[in-house]
């Protein structure tokens, strides 16, 4: 299949383009940005998905060295650091970006989408979610890619020969990913003090291969209507055990001190007056703390359902992101 990845210099955009390709499709990516998160494909062009001059380009190039046009569009790009960003951006780039690249998808005839949105949609929920849990995003990238996934499901449903997946991953992590896990993961490395409350809640993250696979699963799925799908590996862990899972690999140690949530919130808000003045990403503010202190219980059932098998095991997804880290941080 002929396929146009956004964010391709993205960490799962950029893996995307590798694996898909290997797979025996035909690739080409958009990214704003030059630097790449892992290793950069050739077929990647740098533009803007909010520009539709761009996409044409684009579209131009492919159908030139190919001579066939795009057939689906898998769209990861999106603004999503928790640092920096300000809720127009976020905006600018989740919902303004995911509608001219909708525009862009039915100007050429189009009719196949994967959309990467995020369990941000749903928030905070108390207890389990699953896949059709009410919505309800309590920061700005959640609202954000939530306005992007309304805009998708608006897209399929004016003509419902057209295709649309939606692919809601938890916290992503893998090697040459510096989000999420690896923060955590930096902290039981190099500072190892306290952590927050006893641990007790689940946080559910999923790695980079389950997303690969999740993928390859959403193009064998693609139908005329709109399927979504949360992207969640099992076991689904807490806190404590996650970080036992870390520490069980040499050079990582378990905090000792523990530290109420609202408190290590109260810390974290010291550390957002010099990150804001300076405008620079400490490893501490108060939306990691709320963020690591929170119980985030997505589930995937659906997708098992569905006949969705989780390949590679979370304990041996943690062990390769352990052994990346402690080979770049020699």
């Amino acid at each position: 299949m002929n396929i146009l990845i956004t964010g391709s210099n993205g960490f799962v955009g950029s893996n995307l383009m590798w694996e898909l390709e290997k797979d025996g499709h035909t690739v080409c990516g958009i990214d704003i940005s030059e630097h790449c998160d892992g290793e950069k494909h050739p077929e990647t062009l740098i533009g803007d998905i909010r520009n539709l001059q761009d996409l044409n380009r684009i579209s131009s190039i492919f159908g030139q060295k190919h001579n066939s046009q795009l057939e689906l569009i898998i769209h990861c790009a999106a603004a999503k650091n928790d640092f920096g960003i300000s809720r127009r951006e976020y905006y600018s780039h989740n919902k303004y970006g995911t509608k001219t690249l909708l525009n862009f998808a039915t100007e050429k005839g189009i009719k196949k989408l994967i959309y990467f949105s995020s369990v941000g949609v749903f928030g905070y929920p108390e207890g389990q979610a699953n896949e059709d849990a009410p919505y309800h995003p309590d920061s700005d990238y959640g609202a954000s890619k939530l306005a992007g996934e309304l805009l998708c499901i608006s897209w399929q449903q004016q003509n419902l020969e057209r295709e649309l997946i939606v692919l809601r991953p938890a916290a992503i992590f893998g090697p040459h990913n510096y989000t999420n896990t690896y923060k955590l993961i930096d902290t039981l490395h190099r500072r190892p003090f306290l952590t927050v409350g006893e641990g007790k809640h689940i946080k559910t993250i999923v790695s980079i291969s389950t997303v690969i696979d999740m993928t390859r699963f959403a193009l064998q799925k693609l139908a005329a209507g709109y399927q979504h799908y949360n992207c969640i590996d099992e076991p689904y862990l807490t806190l404590k055990e996650l970080m036992e899972l870390i520490c069980s690999h040499p050079g990582f140690t378990m905090p000792r001190i523990k530290i109420p949530l609202q408190a290590a919130i109260g810390i974290g808000m010291l550390f957002d007056i010099p990150a804001k003045l300076f405008s620079i990403d400490l490893p501490v503010n108060s939306n990691r703390m709320r963020k690591l202190g929170t119980a985030t219980y997505f589930t995937a059932e659906k997708a098992k359902r569905d006949g969705f098998v989780q390949k590679v095991s979370l304990q041996d997804s943690i062990a390769a992101m352990c052994d990346w880290y402690l080979s770049i941080n020699k």
